[in-house]
């Protein structure tokens, strides 16, 4: 219970207690008056009788006596006047027919009246002439008393929501500074700063207003401190410092699991030469040099997708690893990126040789140093080339099948939408003792008994509405999949970024939340790292909705790019998935130093932490010092799991 509702019970509780005390404090006093009331009446009525009676009784007029009593007894509340005449023993008597009152019984048994009698002897001369008796009428001072009651009773009823609303209104503004405090105590548990609490006047607050806010700015300084920290980590560690690309051993990271890939997955390599460059780090024209590779590094980046990994490889080459591409991609970005090179080099640097590009699908190689050595022979195949310099090395490497364009496979995914042909497998994530936390949903296509994974074509998805339809399929096959098998679940569903930016989508996922509010222990949505860092205010709007739901989410890909991650604590997901390229070269000092900086940060904030590409149980043991509890990868097809 809230303190604001112990004050308003305890407050209400006391008003009600003094309330009641003056009611009743009231009403004995009123029923008292009343008694005594009824008592002088009726001496007084005596005593006028007896006054007005005796001229009657001497001269023996009983029609004057009956006059004087009727007119008595009409004029007063009295239950019966009787007048008894010694002479005859003949009486004259006036009785209240209905003695009735009109207040409930259970009220007549709280607060009784007595019936008073009172007699008096008339005297005529020296003799005994009457005996005159008069008795009260209970009834009237029961109506009087009931008719009080409810007057009271009005009034205490009216006063009390009156001082109602009068409480919750002053306690309302009492407590304003108290639910500010609380607000921001809840938002630092959950990491989130803003500006300062106002100060208030009360000193007890004050103090407390000022220890919270010392304290927020403490916290928020210690994690953008170690947000800091993790940036120079990594950029010591993966960052070129002149160009400020990935370099050389962030690549290999990259590169290394393509080369164990056991499936039809690809990818395509170039490797770029600039020989202005090389000519001035050869003169040793450092600073020239420098500023020439930086700037010339900053318009090729701007041609790569987030898919991508783009990286320095030596002082006057660049590489880019593209995921999945086609040879038309891969031509055209060499292209542009030869075109746009020619155009920024000076007036006079341009020769037969500028600058080159060597190219290479990368499909079912092992060894690194192979893959380099095809890679520069390509470059050099490219040198010799006249216009363009390009050369690609090994065009026959991809199966047919998988050579589709932009375009072909987006209707390839239409039509596998249309006939069934979407399916999904679900790969477990475990714990260190082997225990399945989760599943995740991996999509693919199967036409023909070939198998297409969605790696093959997400990219070509990318800017067109089929992104949206192919993840609305995904969604309801998993639905399904929960419905017909429950005991498999939770279940994670990667949402690619260009669904999350589009409206139709938007609408099917606010509906499909609202119309599944049972799912929300057992479907978990992802959204890649590139959502968060580019467009995070519309990322957002997506996130606050499942949170809306009562829905959690996750951050795929975590630290594929080097953007800060001061994001993290805005959003507060429920895990973050970490990008391949940490999970290899653990031994490592530097990738090491790298990770922990990175699981200190994600377990300050209480946010879970997995690793994929998980091979082995080595991993699995070095990884779990760092503190991270969850594992996916090939090892869980080895190991004997056990169900939560």
């Amino acid at each position: 219970m809230s303190l604001y509702n112990k004050f308003q019970i305890w407050l209400s509780i006391t008003f009600l207690i003094l309330t009641t005390s003056v009611f009743g404090l009231l009403l004995h006093s009123s029923h008292t008056y009343l008694k005594t009331q009824q008592k002088i009446e009726m001496t007084n009525m005596i005593s006028a009788l007896n006054i007005a009676l005796t001229p009657f009784i001497h001269n023996k007029d009983k029609v004057g006596l009956e006059s004087v009593i009727n007119a008595s007894f009409d004029s007063g509340f009295y239950g019966s006047i009787t007048l008894k005449i010694n002479d005859n023993n003949s009486q004259i008597q006036r009785k209240t027919l209905n003695q009735q009152s009109d207040s409930p019984e259970w009220f007549q048994q709280i607060a009784p009246f007595e019936e008073l009698t009172e007699s008096r002897v008339l005297m005529d001369g020296w003799m005994q002439a009457a005996t005159l008796t008069v008795t009260n009428n209970t009834a009237t001072a029961y109506d009087q008393l009931w008719a009080l009651t409810l007057r009271l009773l009005t009034a205490f009823i009216i006063n009390s929501l009156l001082a109602a609303i009068s409480m919750i209104i002053i306690l309302r503004v009492m407590f304003k500074p108290l639910k500010k405090i609380q607000k921001r105590a809840n938002e630092i548990s959950l990491h989130k700063f803003g500006d300062p609490i106002p100060q208030v006047n009360t000193r007890e607050l004050s103090d407390v207003i000022q220890a919270i806010n010392y304290m927020s700015k403490h916290i928020e300084s210690h994690y953008l401190q170690s947000a800091d920290e993790l940036k120079r980590l990594r950029m010591r560690a993966y960052q070129d410092p002149v160009t400020e690309l990935s370099n050389r051993e962030f690549f290999i990271t990259k590169l290394e699991p393509w080369l164990t890939s056991s499936t039809h997955d690809h990818c395509g390599l170039w490797l770029m030469k600039v020989d202005v460059i090389e000519d001035a780090y050869k003169n040793k024209e450092f600073d020239k040099a420098d500023s020439m590779v930086k700037k010339l590094a900053q318009k090729l980046n701007s041609l790569v997708d987030e898919r991508s990994t783009f990286s320095r490889f030596s002082r006057s080459e660049f590489i880019l690893l593209v995921p999945h591409c086609n040879y038309e991609y891969l031509q055209q970005v060499s292209e542009m990126a030869l075109n746009l090179t020619n155009e920024w080099l000076p007036s006079g640097s341009i020769n037969h040789s500028s600058a080159s590009i060597g190219m290479m699908i990368l499909h079912d190689q092992t060894d690194m140093k192979t893959v380099f050595t095809q890679l520069d022979n390509a470059l050099t195949q490219a040198r010799q080339q006249s216009g363009l310099q390009t050369f690609l090395f090994n065009k026959d490497a991809i199966l047919p099948e998988f050579t589709k364009g932009k375009i072909e496979w987006q209707d390839f995914v239409k039509q596998g939408i249309k006939n069934q042909q979407v399916k999904i497998r679900l790969q477990p994530a475990i714990n260190k003792e082997q225990v399945i936390l989760h599943y995740e949903a991996f999509a693919y296509l199967e036409v023909d008994n070939i198998i297409y994974t969605a790696n093959h074509f997400i990219t070509a998805l990318e800017d067109s509405d089929v992104a949206y339809q192919f993840d609305n399929h995904v969604l309801k096959l998993v639905n399904e999949q929960l419905a017909s098998n429950p005991s498999k679940s939770p279940i994670t569903v990667n949402i690619s970024k260009d669904s999350l930016h589009n409206g139709q989508f938007v609408v099917f996922l606010t509906q499909m939340l609202k119309a599944n509010p049972h799912l929300s222990d057992t479907l978990v949505f992802e959204f890649p790292e590139i959502c968060f860092t580019r467009h995070l205010e519309k990322t957002k709007v997506i996130t606050q909705l499942l949170v809306q739901h009562s829905f959690k989410f996750g951050i795929d890909n975590f630290g594929h790019s080097f953007s800060a991650i001061d994001y993290l604590h805005q959003v507060q997901p429920t895990y973050v998935k970490l990008d391949f390229s940490y999970t290899n070269q653990l031994d490592d000092p530097a990738n090491y130093d790298v990770l922990a900086s990175m699981t200190r940060i994600a377990k300050s904030l209480e946010v879970g932490m997995i690793a994929t590409h998980v091979e082995s149980l080595k991993q699995i043991e070095q990884l779990a010092e760092l503190d991270i509890q969850c594992f996916q990868g090939f090892i869980t097809d080895k190991l004997e799991l056990k169900s939560n």
